[in-house]
């Protein structure tokens, strides 16, 4: 999982304000099921107030639904980063 960076506002030394899009690709060993849809739950590291957890829905095999995540940075040198907490097929 990557993080997809749709804007980024600095302020100097202050950090930035920056809206991320999860990246998301698939490099298991078994195909998804089309049928069903699955609840992803993805944590982000680097924010200034501490890791931020959000969920996303995979359904179709394609068709990726979330929102977008605004976060504040302490510096414009931090790299933010995201891993996949839980998934949880339904329906």
């Amino acid at each position: 999982m990557a993080l997809k960076t749709t804007s980024k506002q600095c302020f100097g030394s202050a950090g930035c304000n920056i809206t991320i899009e999860p990246n998301l690709s698939y490099d298991g060993l078994l195909p998804l099921n089309p049928g069903k849809t699955y609840s992803i739950t993805y944590e982000v590291l680097g924010a200034e107030d501490g890791a931020v957890i959000q969920t996303m829905e995979l359904s179709d095999q394609t068709s990726l639904t979330f929102r977008a995540t605004v976060l504040s940075t302490a510096s414009r040198d931090v790299k933010l980063t995201a891993k996949v907490t839980d998934i949880e097929e339904q329906g």
